[in-house]
């Protein structure tokens, strides 16, 4: 009796284990084109839609640990421009925001063969490093007049495909939506600025270590 209870942890313990055996980990580089832009709500909670997007970019390195059941854990670190443009009585309004970045958020790959669609989810916290707004031809730094809070954070959702190239290499491919959660702006007028973003990337994914 004893014996086959140990038989059975045992059992138990490489059916819980040997899953993990074959899970990859993957270091991971990627650069993206953006469209960055602003929602404005002012303080009766209006939306002001006169705000166009800026085109800019960003780049990361990250790092992903993909289960055998499809199962996402993903990171990464990196830099993103955002802003935005406006025209308010003839007059021409133009936000460049700089941001180092952290990411960290998970997601599920489906299928096992060449080409592996995925979706994730991740949290993003953001410090920003330089603000400038130009009015007309002439630049302000924003964030010594104290007008932009240094920090952002919020939410990415990554809709992508990643393609086999080898046993150790992939590339990606992946559309993503940055919603910003905090308010841009610093004074307590109970207006509200947010940072959105629309992103496109391409990149390529090594394999830290794959069990066969």
């Amino acid at each position: 009796m004893k014996k086959n209870v140990i038989t059975k942890l045992l059992l138990g313990a490489a059916i819980f284990i040997s899953p993990a055996l074959v899970a990859q980990s993957n270091f991971t580089i990627d650069a993206s084109q953006t469209l960055s832009t602003f929602q404005f709500v002012d303080s009766e909670a209006n939306v002001d839609k006169s705000y166009s997007g800026n085109y800019s970019g960003a780049y990361n390195l990250g790092y992903r640990y993909i289960h055998e059941k499809g199962i996402i854990v993903r990171t990464g670190i990196g830099m993103r421009t955002g802003g935005a443009t406006m025209v308010y009585d003839g007059i021409n309004y133009n936000w460049s925001l700089q941001y180092a970045t952290f990411n960290l958020g998970g997601g599920y790959m489906y299928g096992d063969g060449l080409f592996k669609p995925y979706l994730t989810v991740a949290g993003y916290f953001g410090y920003l490093l330089k603000a400038n707004q130009t009015v007309n031809n002439e630049d302000f730094d924003i964030i010594n007049i104290g007008e932009i809070q240094k920090i952002d954070y919020g939410v990415i959702g990554s809709l992508g495909t990643q393609i086999t190239l080898s046993d150790e290499i992939s590339a990606y491919t992946e559309f993503s939506y940055l919603r910003g959660l905090g308010n841009l702006e610093t004074n307590e007028t109970g207006q509200k600025s947010s940072n959105i973003s629309y992103m496109l990337s391409l990149g390529m994914s090594f394999s830290i270590n794959t069990s066969k």
